[in-house]
């Protein structure tokens, strides 16, 4: 492990943040679509002209009336559109080429739309401009999901309409938990981590079509593409070869960035205990970040529908739903630590969806070292005036981990020590009989 004088001498490398885009951490303004010279910082980034054609077809006789670019901690840039008729859209940029992306959120919009529209049984309501068909009605897979995922007006994966891949939504009401944490009460929190772990539950109810492993982007067709150009899936036949490409995957953004971490140590620990992993046999859905404050969505409402006094916080979906993968739904950030409110939530369903009980603890712990890692690795790819804290958060974390899959590797090894002791023993007595 690194000392804190190490992490500084790292951090004050300029190479490491070579190329980094310094919009990504600045604050956004509200402005009019009209040409009022105000307007003219976004308009120089938001391609309004065009915007507005795209959505005359999306949304038929309604026209855009301003934008407002939403200040978010996700990776996407958000725009709230307000229309004439008083309707509220979401649109959602890829980041900019100069942004630095980790491997597993290359294809994040188009993760995203895959995902809300399997959810939203639309997956087959789109046709070759990728705008949805109305006249189409497809039953929702999950009934009770139904009203947290977004509804997907448009999406487009080529950069040829607005000069990046975007996504256009339905807007969802509601503010980050992040926001109104420090506001609710221990009774109020419990309430919010009940309805989270509900959520979560019900995502794992839904398995993976096709039967296989992995981030939505390889296992999900993409409804948005023609069937006469899109490529076949490429998911992993088993849950221990998909994670550990998702592990894989970071670790080798880590040393493209020359961020020191134990790399053979984790890969050491991951081959000795994979076998843990290979007990998941059921593909179900997940959210990595399904358990981040700034990730979900709570609204205050009254029990009543009144606006009483007594109000109440309600879970109205994620802000993304970008890095969905069919796998173990431990591996989502829900379980790290979990509260028992969430636990009461998740335990509201009636079938068993967690395998292998015996070993959950240990493929906990490869995944609190998995999300460790990325906590680090996301910092040097995107800094941002807190990363040294978070950095050392990430690193405290892993260290943990590495820990306790230590002490769990020598129980395991004594354990299976012991058995072939025992069986050698009772070999012996047989040949002497």
């Amino acid at each position: 492990m690194l000392s804190n004088t190490s992490f500084r001498q790292i951090r004050g490398n300029p190479n490491v943040y070579q190329g980094i885009d310094s919009n990504v951490m600045s604050f956004s303004k509200r402005v009019a679509i009209s040409a009022r010279f105000s307007c003219r910082p976004l308009m120089y980034s938001l391609p309004v002209r065009r915007l507005k054609e795209i959505l005359s077809h999306t949304v038929p006789g309604s026209t855009l009336v301003s934008a407002e670019e939403l200040p978010s901690t996700q990776l996407p840039r958000l725009y709230i559109l307000t229309m004439s008729d008083g309707q509220k859209l979401i649109l959602s940029f890829a980041p900019s080429v100069s942004t630095r992306v980790l491997r597993h959120e290359s294809t994040m919009l188009s993760a995203e739309a895959a995902l809300v529209s399997f959810i939203a049984g639309t997956d087959q309501e789109f046709g070759p401009g990728s705008t949805l068909q109305a006249s189409n009605a497809h039953p929702p897979r999950s009934t009770e999901l139904f009203d947290l995922v977004p509804k997907v007006l448009k999406h487009s994966s080529n950069n040829k309409e607005l000069a990046y891949p975007y996504s256009i939504f339905e807007a969802i009401t509601g503010t980050p938990l992040s926001a109104l944490s420090i506001y609710l009460s221990l009774s109020e929190r419990r309430l919010v981590d009940k309805q989270v772990g509900s959520m979560a539950r019900k995502l794992a109810s839904l398995t993976s079509p096709s039967g296989l492993f992995g981030p939505v982007s390889k296992v999900l067709p993409d409804p948005f593409t023609p069937a006469s150009s899109s490529t076949a899936k490429k998911g992993s036949t088993t849950w221990s070869e998909a994670f550990h490409s998702l592990l894989e995957g970071v670790l080798r953004d880590g040393e493209d960035m020359s961020v020191l971490l134990p790399y053979e140590t984790i890969r050491a620990y991951y081959r000795q205990l994979s076998w843990c992993l290979d007990a998941v046999k059921v593909p179900r859905l997940v959210v990595l970040d399904a358990g981040s404050e700034t990730n979900v969505m709570i609204e205050r409402g009254s029990a009543d529908g009144t606006s009483t006094p007594s109000r109440y916080p309600t879970l109205t979906g994620l802000r993304s739903w970008s890095q969905g993968v069919f796998g173990d739904p431990l591996v989502s950030s829900c379980f790290e630590d979990a509260s028992e409110g969430f636990w009461q939530g998740w335990s509201e369903g009636v079938d068993e969806v967690i395998e292998d009980t015996e070993n959950t603890e240990t493929r906990l712990l490869l995944y609190k070292c998995f999300r460790a890692v990325v906590s680090i690795v996301t910092e040097y790819y995107r800094p941002r005036p807190d990363s040294s804290r978070k950095e050392l958060e990430g690193r405290r974390r892993l260290t943990s981990a590495l820990a306790e899959l230590d002490k769990k590797e020598g129980a395991l090894k004594r354990v299976r020590s012991s058995s072939t002791d025992e069986d050698s023993s009772k070999r012996l007595k047989a040949e002497e009989i």
